[in-house]
């Protein structure tokens, strides 16, 4: 296209800069200079110890969907000198809906290392790490968007929608050693503290398109979780919305005392490797655990048969017609989440095959995230070169969920700094905006970044 909506790079961009925003970074992984891929697997030591750089030392941010690209949600106009949006009447409903799945979804996140140091001692390869950690996801059944798209009248049955968003500070121990000389094994063992947990799901939300106006039924269920808020007091009866809000909102009801919602992980790796380190293969598992919520700090509510209805705009008196419930009331639940908040666990499996002196490297990865309702999947080959002994580059191409993407990473990882960049998913189909002055990623539904800065310590010991 010669001419591409400026709102499409809007769009992505937004969901990049405007992320509450865990992750790993993939590409990274057969980088040996990184201190990156150690996050990915613990038996992964670098090849120098390091003294990350405050908030920056490894900042890594990501937005993954099985929707959202370019492609879906614009498309040529007729004049074929520009473009329009799905909503337009030249794009038919049956066209748009054709491209998305049933059930639409963007998980999305941030792993920033405030504070990380790790260096080679007496044998093995110690670390300890101090991270905030963000985690959100989004669900969106298909019939939402054929609501927006087509607005004709009908039944629409939007059941399944939800949002949960968990937000913890991580603190770490970790220990690499070799075990004769052919394998590594690696344990990081981890304290969670719960910053803010919520879920909300809609088990019912039936939509009626008629000729006069728009009603809705809804139910479902709300949780809560923000630590130091006593929720005790918000009683056992009916609760409206208001009163939940104006609680939260209310600094005064926040203690110090009340924080007591701690949670525990583990990330577990192992490195086998043969032909004098020639062939390495290696797997892992990390963020096996959970967040624990004391019961003071969670609220746990049901919200039952809710009915709003829109019939238009009343020019006569100037106002909306719109007809809801007096007070939206959230019927409290006997299963307080007083429990546990599971973290998203991920397994990784690598193969990598070394030639020319360890200069050149091909490799394969499996990568799997486990969700609470979906997993993602990705898997793909990679070649890495390592020019010198202080710069190394690696290039990924992987299906994820089926979807084809390509990754690049840069690691300058000399005896005064360790700086890395990289990403896993970059486009390889782009249109233009601003009359071609601006590059816009078409086929791409999902986007992320690490930088990182760190110092470096100790030479490796084994």
């Amino acid at each position: 296209m010669k001419r591409y909506i400026l709102s499409a790079a809007a769009l992505l961009g937004a969901l990049i800069v405007a992320l509450p925003v865990s992750g790993q970074m993939r590409t990274s992984y057969f980088l040996n200079g990184s201190t990156q891929r150690y996050d990915l697997n613990p038996a992964l030591s670098p090849q120098r110890g390091y003294l990350s750089i405050p908030v920056a030392g490894s900042l890594y941010t990501n937005v993954e969907t099985n929707f959202l690209s370019a492609e879906n949600f614009f498309y040529p106009n007729g004049q074929n000198n520009g473009v329009v949006t799905y909503m337009h009447k030249s794009v038919s409903a049956e066209e748009f809906l054709a491209k998305l799945p049933d059930q639409n979804a963007i998980e999305f996140g941030i792993n920033d290392q405030i504070l990380g140091i790790g260096n080679y001692f007496k044998g093995g390869f110690w670390s300890v790490g101090l991270r905030l950690r963000s985690e959100s996801n989004v669900n969106i059944p298909k019939d939402f968007f054929a609501l927006t798209k087509t607005l004709s009248q009908g039944s629409y049955d939007i059941s399944g929608m939800g949002i949960e968003s968990n937000n913890f500070v991580e603190a770490s121990l970790g220990y690499t050693f070799p075990v004769q000389d052919v394998f590594t094994l690696g344990i990081r063992a981890k304290v969670l503290l719960g910053l803010a947990h919520m879920r909300a799901t809609i088990d019912k939300l039936q939509v009626e398109v008629g000729e006069e106006s728009y009603t809705a039924e809804m139910a479902g269920s709300f949780e809560a979780n923000i630590t130091g808020y006593d929720f005790s007091q918000m009683g056992q009866n009916e609760i409206t919305l208001g009163s939940f809000v104006d609680h939260i909102t209310n600094f005064d009801n926040f203690n110090p005392a009340n924080i007591k919602s701690i949670g525990f992980a583990v990330d577990a790796g192992i490195e086998w490797t043969f032909r004098d380190e020639q062939i390495r293969l290696s797997a892992a598992v990390n963020d096996l655990g959970f967040n624990a919520w004391n019961a003071n700090n969670s609220f746990c509510a049901m919200v039952d048969n809710m009915n709003f209805s829109f019939s238009g705009y009343d020019f006569q008196n100037n106002e909306v017609k719109f007809e809801s419930p007096e007070k939206i009331e959230l019927l409290p639940t006997d299963a307080v989440n007083e429990g546990r908040t599971a973290l998203h666990t991920s397994f990784v499996v690598g193969l990598e095959y070394n030639f020319f002196n360890d200069i050149v490297g091909i490799g394969a990865l499996w990568n799997m995230k486990r969700y609470e309702t979906r997993k993602w999947n990705s898997i793909g080959g990679a070649l890495t070169i390592r020019p010198f002994a202080w710069l190394s580059a690696s290039a990924n191409y992987s299906l994820v969920n089926s979807l084809g993407v390509m990754g690049m990473a840069l690691n300058i990882h000399s005896s005064l700094a360790n700086i890395f960049v990289g990403a896993d998913y970059i486009a390889s189909k782009f249109g233009t905006a601003n009359g071609g002055a601006i590059p816009v990623p078409l086929n791409q539904n999902s986007v992320n970044i690490t930088f990182g800065v760190s110092i470096p310590l100790g030479v490796r010991m084994f």
